[in-house]
């Protein structure tokens, strides 16, 4: 160990003082080989001085823990950080592979892109509402698993109506597979709108958020941040279900695949489902190319969208108001003057339709108004307004 030491340390002075007297070297080869040659001896002792130290037993690395540190405050402390890592919300989300959509393109594939390919036109609304609606799957993908069903929904129908159906073997045939090919249809297009549907539900969703969204990035703006600082403390917030898709997509363009703030507005909305958003979106893009002020615009849309939202919830109030009429006319007023009918045609005597006055009233009891009452339901569930 001591003679290693000694060698590099003459090594180095050795180097040392070649450096101080370069100019004295007419040769200058000369100089370079020494040098060269003082490298090549050095790295033979550094190897050497390695291998002593990862070869010698008696060499042990010593831990020395000062005992004035608490070890189960600092576990508490490291247990804290994993967990807030593990638990942290992550800003990005990756694709990831649909095992239903995997086994849909095992079998399809090659017929969505013919039938993409030959009919691209008839397939073009899918793909838009399908951008629009944010569901985690591709377009073709998509189509594939759309023809898996239907095929599989096809199927069912035949073979649950060859067993239902008690007739002549030729007809009870016929008749399977004519509803096979009915509930096969019935299938294609209702997945076919499913996701004009979910784009629909988007919309109210955004719709009833964009107001307070836009006042708080004016409010925002107004503190003098950047344009992208409103974006990313409106994300954070965690106050707009409706619209943190979409906020969420400005600023995974802008922090993962580093676009500027306008081409990431831009390419946003393109694909939101609401034109209200959409419109907001470009005139931000339009204000930060051209100069103007965002504290100014985003001031002017604030008041803008509280004055259309207080105006449509007013209509909608009014809306309500005639809904209830109808619902006291049609189903409350109407049943009690049916009953009286009944009970007036069950004391003079006599039949409707070949049915007695008591099997009426069960009838309508039991069937007609629930289906009444439910439809109503529906109806409402069907045109409220997102609060």
């Amino acid at each position: 160990m001591q003679h290693l030491k000694e060698d590099i340390g003459g090594l180095v002075n050795e180097m040392y003082s070649l450096t101080e007297n370069l100019y004295n070297y007419g040769d200058k080869a000369e100089y370079r080989d020494k040098v060269l040659g003082i490298i090549s001896m050095l790295e033979i002792k550094n190897k050497a001085l390695t291998d002593f130290f990862s070869t010698d037993p008696t060499i042990k690395r010593k831990t020395v823990i000062d005992s004035s540190v608490n070890l189960d405050y600092v576990k508490e402390v490291i247990e804290r950080k994993k967990r807030a890592v593990a638990e942290s919300d992550v800003n990005y989300t990756l694709y990831k592979t649909n095992k239903l959509a995997k086994i849909a393109n095992r079998f399809f594939e090659k017929i969505t892109l013919n039938l993409v390919k030959k009919y691209p036109e008839a397939f073009s609304t899918l793909k838009n509402s399908l951008k629009q609606s944010d569901l985690p799957i591709l377009s073709n993908s998509y189509i594939s698993v759309l023809l898996l069903f239907t095929v599989i929904g096809a199927l069912v129908g035949f073979l649950a109506s060859l067993l239902l159906i008690n007739m002549f073997v030729v007809l009870r045939i016929i008749n399977s597979i004519l509803i096979g090919i009915i509930a096969g249809v019935a299938v294609f297009f209702l997945l076919y709108l499913y996701p004009s549907f979910i784009v629909n539900s988007r919309k109210k969703k955004i719709k009833s958020d964009l107001p307070f969204v836009i006042l708080h990035m004016a409010a925002i703006a107004g503190s003098g941040a950047q344009p992208i600082a409103m974006f990313n403390l409106v994300l954070g917030s965690e106050e707009y279900p409706g619209l943190k898709n979409e906020i969420k997509k400005i600023v995974n363009y802008v922090n993962l695949f580093g676009y500027d703030l306008p081409t990431a507005l831009k390419a946003v909305s393109n694909t939101t489902p609401s034109k209200a958003f959409k419109e907001l979106l470009n005139g931000i893009v339009t204000v930060i190319e051209s100069g103007g002020s965002i504290k100014d615009y985003l001031q002017a849309k604030s008041d803008e969208a509280l004055v259309t939202y207080k105006l449509e919830r007013k209509k909608y109030v009014e809306t309500l108001a005639t809904y209830s009429d109808v619902y006291t006319g049609l189903l409350i007023a109407a049943p009690l003057l049916f009953f009286v009918t009944i009970a007036i045609i069950q004391i003079i005597g006599g039949e409707i339709a070949g049915l007695s006055a008591t099997t009426i009233a069960s009838i309508g009891t039991f069937v007609v108004i629930p289906l009444l009452n439910i439809g109503f339901l529906v109806f409402l569930n069907l045109t409220q307004e997102e609060l």
